[in-house]
């Protein structure tokens, strides 16, 4: 007996086994390969994954461009629009400014 187990628990641990030969039973060489592969898989999968994403953001900018040059134009007009408003305010304040004075 070593480690206090007797001879017999081999035995009673092989019988609990599923019933397959030695041919269905994983060794590391099998693992090892298995894990080449999956690493390989996944590498592709993942330089996919990279090319969709760099697709994917080169729209999203290309969409942000539009979307900012729109904005530009917006804020263009809407400036002139103000300024004349802003220019024809003082006129008219400056107008009356003088018609108030000349009333009095």
């Amino acid at each position: 007996m070593q480690g206090g187990q007797c001879p017999d628990d081999a035995a009673t641990l092989m019988e609990h086994l599923p019933p397959v030969g030695w041919a269905d039973v994983a060794a590391k060489r099998d693992l090892d390969h298995l894990g080449v592969q999956l690493r390989a898989e996944m590498s592709v999968g993942f330089a996919g994954l990279g090319k969709e994403m760099n697709v994917g953001f080169a729209e999203v900018r290309t969409e942000l461009h539009k979307e900012i040059a729109g904005l530009r134009a917006d804020m263009a007009r809407q400036t002139s629009t103000l300024l004349v408003g802003l220019l024809g305010l003082q006129v008219s304040a400056a107008a009356l400014t003088v018609g108030v004075s000349r009333l009095m």
